[in-house]
């Protein structure tokens, strides 16, 4: 069985010889570990289900945003970055103020120009996934953390409490700038694409529920039916406490969501929604992860397959890899995940 159908049939909540893996992982781990981390990668990557691939406009695509010293994005805002290895800080949006909305342009035309460029090289990439049987993710779509981007985190909350109508204007050029870029990786062979917005804290959302779905929901969803129309899956990462967004995302069509689910609790969430929605991971990189031994993560993927593994299906092996992540651990989730802990639900 190929990585590609393993996906699909946890999508589709069917049977598969094993959960499908994931993993991400951080410039930062690499730098930390060096070849030993290369050499454990290696070691499992037949047992790697999912390729993601990055392209123009996109953070990791160029190594600027992983670098100390400052970078100013494709859309004017200037990034300062004091550590290798993650990304930094925007500490300059290029709408600070309002007033530099007028007369700006977005930059779709430097993207469509540098994305016709890097198209052949990255058409042989995901071809050569495509021939190792991988499931496909392509790009990486930001709604809410553009609109910060470009605003500044602060006074863009301060236009949401008051829905300034600048706000509103910012929106539809970031939102006519993701309509050409969805479309840009709708055309290529890949199975998904990706979203990924931080909308909790690690109690709760960040705004309230009404706000996000008079605001936010309908921009998601534009542009998860465009995906949908394409064939094409929508995967969701959100980190924080994001438990009242989980029926919005099961009632838009979100195939697959990442989310910390161990700050909400694994029991918690799959009372209400395993089976629903396909679980992408992910084991705590705040705790287990960093601070735990190789037994507390197996102890950990046990727990989430009985809790969220539902007829063969609804639960993607995904974890993200830091810095901070001893090797034994890297080692003990990859191998995780089989046998033992298989729930009968």
């Amino acid at each position: 069985m190929t990585g590609r159908e393993r996906v699909l049939n946890t999508l589709a909540f069917r049977s598969s010889d094993r959960i499908p893996l994931d993993i991400w992982v951080l410039p930062a781990a690499r730098l930390a570990h060096g070849k030993a981390f290369d050499d454990l990668q290696a070691r499992y990557a037949d047992r790697v289900d999912i390729a993601s691939f990055v392209g123009p406009f996109d953070h990791g695509f160029t190594p600027e945003y992983y670098e100390i010293g400052t970078y100013t994005d494709p859309w004017g805002s200037r990034w300062t970055n004091i550590q290798a290895g993650v990304v930094g800080e925007v500490k300059h949006p290029v709408f600070a103020d309002y007033s530099a909305m007028k007369g700006y342009t977005p930059p779709t035309a430097q993207f469509l120009r540098e994305w016709e460029s890097n198209k052949p090289a990255l058409e042989a990439k995901i071809a050569a996934a495509r021939k190792a049987g991988k499931f496909i993710i392509g790009g990486w779509v930001s709604v809410f953390e553009r609109f910060q981007f470009l605003r500044g985190t602060e006074d863009l909350y301060c236009d949401i409490a008051l829905e300034e109508p600048e706000m509103f204007a910012m929106m539809d050029m970031v939102m006519d700038f993701l309509r050409t870029y969805v479309d840009a990786w709708l055309a290529m062979d890949a199975d998904a694409v990706p979203f990924g917005d931080d909308w909790g804290t690690q109690r709760s959302l960040l705004i309230s529920p009404a706000t996000w779905i008079k605001l936010f929901k309908p921009l998601y969803q534009e542009l998860f039916d465009r995906i949908h129309a394409a064939g094409k899956k929508v995967f969701f990462h959100s980190d924080g406490y994001i438990y009242d967004l989980y029926p919005h995302f099961i009632e838009m069509g979100v195939d697959a969501i990442n989310s910390q689910l161990w700050c909400m609790g694994v029991e918690k969430v799959a009372r209400e929604f395993a089976g629903k929605i396909t679980f992408w991971g992910e084991i705590s990189r705040q705790n287990t992860l960093p601070h735990g031994t190789p037994e507390d993560v197996r102890s950990a993927a046990r727990t989430m397959i009985q809790a969220l593994h539902v007829n063969g299906g609804g639960l993607i092996a995904e974890s993200e890899i830091n810095r901070d992540v001893p090797l034994a651990n890297v080692e003990a989730f990859y191998t995780a995940w089989d046998g033992e802990g298989e729930s009968s639900r």
